[in-house]
């Protein structure tokens, strides 16, 4: 190691890499890079602000222009040199495919800004030579892209991915898996564990979360009427995820998104059943949300959840009757439309669960759970059942956990499933795997700390940020962010990384 390590920080509107490299510079010596992705007026306080003193920062945006030329080879000899599939993580972005609502990406736009990203990205790398690349686990495809590049380079990659457990966070280089490996010995994990937060379920955070979420009328009118008040052309022109949003196309969806949130809502609480038979046999799939990166990075072939239930559907015996529920949680993208519910109620032997009702009775009543990705699979494995899961997840290692690598064999799966006996001290040899690297962060905390602290009405983000806004927003966060910053201490001191 380098008496004097280099560190890149991918930063953006969240300012939890911000935050952890300002408490990371008053313990380690070395030089700070930043990859800032913002918006335009937060733009303005990491152009001028001194809490962090960074070598040299780009700005995401800037390199990324509405070029209508594409290098076709640059392109090919990048998949071959990194090994990475573009168009995976293209079509898997929310913004250039099935869930942008204000504008419709041609093939040369989006290959353009792969191209212009590409090159953005091995010019960074090239010139600092990082030695970490701190983040969290992506939500859009050039974080995800700038991530695996790191990791072809060599480079240690920091990221901040949750375990699908309460408050626990782990920091690791694949979230997919949590560095963890297929081959660990389970025998040696066979002590009991205290729990620290056991009392807390996944549900009832969550729930937490979305009651925190909520914004009253004055909220929404304040951030309407700064909104309106803002000029936010120069977005539209330069920042691709805002391409054809005009006030009045803005306005206009969220409007319509709301209607469409309480009639989609409305139908789900009227026509889904809130008292299912626990006592029948059932096979249980609870639905992902489908703007996710559980989905879009982690199970990248199987976002089509009605396809997958048909799937399942088709694959369970015939004594059999699949239990699907909505994610609670869908009602912050407006709930699926209409169509999408009858579509799955129309299949003959699936039911269709209300979002409201109990997660943890379905789980315990079940005889199998199967799930693309999610916390799940955990619960399953805490109440001895079997799961199934599609895309890559940590938990695949425990002998009660199988995973989807073929549709053929998905019938002959879930029959050696459904025989299997879980071992009632696998959910504590999981635990205790987890919690040799595992620290409690809540980050719904943080989230609700810098809507309160930065956005108008807890909404607009594209806002004035001052020095001293983000110090009292570093001082009040101090405890939140202890366990991430001695979580990252630990693993850099390992390398003998000087201390100031």
């Amino acid at each position: 190691m380098k008496t004097k390590p280099k560190f890149l920080f991918w930063m953006n509107n969240l300012f939890l890499h911000f935050s952890l490299a300002y408490f990371i510079q008053s313990h380690l010596d070395g030089d700070f890079f930043g990859v800032i992705d913002t918006n335009s007026k937060p733009k303005i306080f990491y152009q001028n602000q001194t809490l962090v003193k960074f070598n040299k920062i780009w700005f995401f945006h800037d390199h990324i222009k509405r070029v209508q030329k594409y290098d076709a080879d640059y392109l090919i000899n990048f998949e071959k040199k990194y090994g990475i599939d573009l168009w995976r993580l293209a079509i898997n972005e929310r913004f250039f495919y099935l869930h942008n609502r204000f504008y419709k990406f041609k093939r040369h736009e989006i290959l353009s800004i792969l191209e212009q990203e590409s090159k953005l990205f091995e010019s960074v790398i090239d010139e600092i030579k990082p030695d970490y690349y701190l983040s969290y686990e992506p939500m859009f495809h050039h974080q995800k892209l700038l991530h695996e590049m790191c990791q072809v380079k060599g480079i240690k990659v920091l990221c901040i991915c949750y375990t699908l457990d309460k408050n626990k966070y782990m920091i690791v280089e694949n979230g997919g898996t949590l560095d963890l490996d297929k081959n660990l010995p389970l025998r040696s994990f066979t002590n009991k564990i205290p729990l620290t937060t056991k009392n807390i379920s996944y549900d009832q955070m969550f729930q937490k979360f979305l009651t925190n979420r909520e914004r009253t009328f004055s909220n929404k009118f304040q951030a309407l009427k700064d909104y309106l008040i803002d000029s936010d052309s120069d977005l539209i022109d330069s920042n691709f995820m805002y391409y054809g949003r005009t006030k009045f196309k803005v306005i206009k969806d969220a409007l319509s998104l709301e209607i469409k949130r309480k009639l989609n809502y409305s139908f789900l609480k009227k026509h889904s059943s809130l008292s299912p038979d626990l006592n029948t046999r059932f096979i249980y799939f609870p639905m992902n949300i489908t703007e996710e990166m559980n989905l879009l990075h982690y199970a990248p072939y199987y976002t089509n959840q009605i396809e997958v239930i048909r799937c399942i559907a088709k694959s369970i015996p015939i004594d059999y009757v699949l239990y699907v529920k909505e994610h609670i949680a869908a009602g912050l993208r407006g709930w699926n439309n209409i169509s999408y519910y009858k579509e799955i109620m129309e299949i003959p032997n699936v039911v269709l669960i209300n979002p409201a009702f109990d997660n943890e009775l379905l789980i315990k009543n079940s005889d199998l759970v199967i799930t693309i990705r999610g916390s799940a699979s955990l619960r399953a494995l805490k109440y001895c059942k079997p799961s199934i899961i599609f895309g890559e997840q940590p938990i695949q290692i425990m002998p009660s956990i199988f995973k989807v690598t073929s549709l053929d064999s998905l019938p002959e799966l879930i029959k050696t499933a459904l025989k299997h006996k879980t071992d009632p001290s696998d959910y504590e040899k999981y635990e205790k795997i987890l919690n040799e690297k595992v620290f409690e962060f809540d980050m719904f905390r943080f989230e609700n700390n810098r809507d309160a602290m930065f956005y108008s009405g807890r909404i607009l983000s594209n806002v004035l940020i001052s020095n001293k806004d983000m110090i009292d927003f570093l001082n009040e966060n101090n405890n939140v962010l202890l366990p991430v910053l001695e979580a990252h201490l630990k693993i850099m001191n390992h390398t003998t990384i000087p201390l100031k």
